[in-house]
């Protein structure tokens, strides 16, 4: 959990920050310092509640340079979409020297 994230939570939030200690993983929306309009996933009836993570594993948590909630933008009814700013870095695989093949059909008797 990072230092700007929301300090009262239900069980399911408090569920939500366990599972991601014991998984070794970083919750990347409270990493980042957000005005409440970019925090807040979930509006309803007059109440405003984070609600949507974005999970990541704590080692590539460097990679990530911004996490918000798009305000305007509504998924589902209430539901507005979080969006992560990474840079990945993708490394080719090297490929391993494969073994001569036989051609026995090319073989003469």
């Amino acid at each position: 959990m990072g230092r700007f994230g929301v300090k009262d939570r239900n069980p399911e939030g408090q569920m939500v920050v366990d599972f991601a200690k014991r998984m070794e993983m970083a919750v990347v929306n409270t990493y980042f310092q957000k005005r409440e309009e970019h925090r807040v996933t979930y509006k309803s009836g007059g109440r405003s509640t984070q609600v949507d993570y974005i999970l990541c594993r704590r080692g590539h948590l460097r990679e990530v340079s911004d996490c918000k909630v798009v305000v305007g933008e509504s998924v589902a009814r209430q539901h507005r979409m979080v969006v992560c700013k990474m840079t990945l870095v993708v490394r080719k695989k090297k490929r391993g020297k494969s073994e001569k093949k036989t051609k026995w059909w090319k073989l003469k008797n």
